[in-house]
């Protein structure tokens, strides 16, 4: 039986903490409350995909490839990590562009179980853990998969993953591999010490993190329609 989604509305205007969507006349949730959406298969697909126009995993995966080009790194042979799976988006256009292998790393659980209900077999395992904790030990997990690359679709800033994610998840690279991340504009302000414009200005000061690519794009619209912009930052690892 295909879902059919004719009951769930935008709302808007977006609250000072963001868009909301209603699922039916008596729940009204936040369109970050994934457990609930994630719950229902295809649903945070046909909000953020088709309804909000998201285009992060697409362009996240266009620059990947590129660089993987641009390094004359074969895909067929490589094993990339990805940051944020969710329900398994990203994981299954970079497959789709020929990558033998995927690791994906999320969060929630829900969105691991969302994932093997909706996409089974995309990733050659998917953690669960939190790459930003200084305790953790999911980088020692990473280490054991031999990666070659980096791939994230909006999974870093505000909310979601800090600098520190993004560090750890760099550290876990050989040198010379090809990442590819979106972020929204707003964290990249390199005046904020603790935001991702100083992290990646420090990375490549470091000599962590060359980039070969950085431009501005719609990453979706808000569910008045107004546009959201991100950053593709593309590199490849230092060392």
């Amino acid at each position: 039986m295909v879902a059919t989604f004719d009951n769930i509305r935008l709302i808007g205007p977006p609250a000072a903490d963001g868009d909301y969507i209603a699922l039916n006349e008596h729940e009204i949730v936040h369109l970050h409350a994934y457990p609930q959406i994630y719950a229902v298969p295809g649903l945070y697909e046909h909000v953020v995909q088709e309804r909000l126009r998201c285009r992060s995993p697409q362009v996240a995966v266009e620059g990947f490839l590129r660089e993987m080009t641009r390094l004359a790194i074969e895909p067929s042979s490589t094993t990339v990590l990805d940051i944020g799976s969710g329900t398994g988006l990203v994981g299954e256009l970079v497959r789709g562009g020929g990558v033998a292998s995927v690791v994906g790393v999320d969060s929630l659980t829900e969105g691991r179980i969302a994932c093997m209900r909706d996409r089974p077999g995309i990733y050659t395992d998917y953690l669960i853990g939190d790459l930003g904790s200084r305790s953790g030990t999911l980088p020692a997990q990473l280490r054991g998969y031999a990666l070659g690359g980096l791939i994230s679709a909006g999974a870093f800033g505000g909310s979601h993953a800090p600098p520190a994610a993004l560090i750890n998840a760099l550290s876990v690279l050989p040198v010379g591999a090809p990442v590819a991340i979106t972020i929204d504009e707003r964290w990249m302000d390199s005046s904020d010490p603790d935001g991702f414009g100083a992290a990646i200005e420090q990375l490549t000061e470091r000599g962590d993190l060359a980039l070969t690519e950085r431009k501005r794009f719609q990453h979706r619209i808000t569910t008045t329609g107004e546009p959201i912009f991100y950053d593709l930052i593309v590199g490849t690892t230092g060392g």
